[in-house]
């Protein structure tokens, strides 16, 4: 095995070791560079000592919140209970100029044609984050403030594939003028076709009816309508898709900002964008090596949320340490160098700012 892959993997198991390198250093003299989870635990049980705190005495009076129950294994197991609020509907100042605009895509997976969808115009809003990087949208110029995530995911009424990614349908190609192909790969296409069954019954059983379908949806459907672009992505992920697992905590970040302006709780949601994002970072499930260097960072910001302070620190610790790798290396990286630098930063600003009273608090919300 070559000594990049090597030092990549046991980066990557710096996380799951608290930072100990000797228990990374066992595990691929044992296992190789092959992550199994089952693996790491033979390695926690041989190194009992390293397991608890990895951080400086500094950090360790930070208490965990104790661990919530079993997460569903099954996307379409889970079902939200939503507020009054949740069936809320604002369109913005009506005098003002939308900034979204009618696209007509249509569906590959069963073939129905002319579905709704919106694009947003490019600049047209000024788009703030929440603290998961979750997008918030405010007014910007002559254009009406809307929520875009209350739009974004088509969902096609035929067979339910659902994508905030227009790509992912057969789109006219104005300049050609002629159909651009879907990029879903045929074994993708093949397994939502074989299981359109299957989402047709998740979607009775969420009660949210022709809400679905129709834009601006409300918030109770713009969440369903993002849990069917994670089963669509689940099946991506099994498909090995890259970047599957990366799309899939973003949804579910996006489903916990919905539920946070609906009055919800998030709690549910930011546990299952965790563990996607966890896998993401493990595989190394990214298009973008920037995409890598922002999950850190999420992934610092979720486990302080859930008050584990210790491994949001080791979070730190990681990109600091690959921070240092690349500038020790021959011939280091200057994008991925300064990507880990923007992050980094921002993660340890955070960690300074994090007993100020509004440390959580998003954008557009009271």
């Amino acid at each position: 095995m070559s000594d990049d892959k090597t030092q990549e993997i046991h980066r990557r198991l710096m996380v799951f070791f608290k930072n100990h390198s000797e228990m990374a250093d066992a595990y691929i003299a044992k296992f190789g560079i092959d992550i199994n989870m089952k693996n790491i635990q033979i390695i926690r049980s041989e190194f009992p000592d390293a397991a608890g705190d990895s951080m400086h005495s500094e950090h360790a009076e930070h208490s965990e919140k104790p661990e919530g129950e079993a997460l569903p294994q099954n996307v379409m197991d889970i079902v939200f209970k939503f507020s009054d609020k949740a069936f809320e509907t604002s369109e913005g100042d009506p005098t003002r100029e939308s900034p979204l605009y009618p696209r007509v895509v249509d569906c590959p997976v069963c073939q129905k044609w002319g579905l709704n969808s919106q694009e947003l115009r490019a600049k047209s809003l000024a788009v703030l984050s929440d603290p998961f990087l979750a997008p918030v949208y405010k007014s910007a110029g002559q254009f009406r403030e809307v929520n875009y995530l209350l739009s974004c995911v088509t969902v096609c009424e035929g067979c339910l594939l659902a994508s905030p990614d227009r790509k992912d349908f057969v789109l006219y190609n104005r300049t050609t003028r002629q159909n651009q192909e879907s990029q879903l790969v045929p074994q993708v296409i093949r397994e939502l076709k074989e299981t359109t069954e299957k989402r047709k019954a998740f979607y009775e059983k969420t009660g949210i009816g022709d809400a679905l379908f129709k834009l601006p949806r409300c918030h109770a459907a713009a969440i369903v309508s993002y849990q069917f672009a994670d089963i669509r992505a689940e099946i991506e992920a099994a498909a090995k898709v890259q970047g599957a697992h990366f799309k899939r905590g973003n949804y579910w970040t996006r489903i916990a900002l919905l539920c946070r302006q609906s009055g919800m709780d998030d709690h549910l949601p930011l546990q299952i964008a965790t563990e996607h994002f966890k896998t993401a970072y493990y595989m190394s499930d990214f298009p973008k090596i920037d995409l890598e260097c922002q999950t850190l960072y999420v992934l610092f910001n979720l486990h302080l949320y859930f008050g584990k302070a210790k491994e949001a620190y080791d979070y730190l610790n990681v990109m600091d340490k690959t921070r240092q790798d690349i500038e020790k290396s021959d011939n280091p990286s200057s994008e991925h160098l300064a990507s880990i630098k923007k992050w980094l930063g921002q993660g340890r600003l955070r960690w300074e700012d994090r007993e100020l009273p509004n440390f959580w608090k998003t954008p557009g919300i009271d």
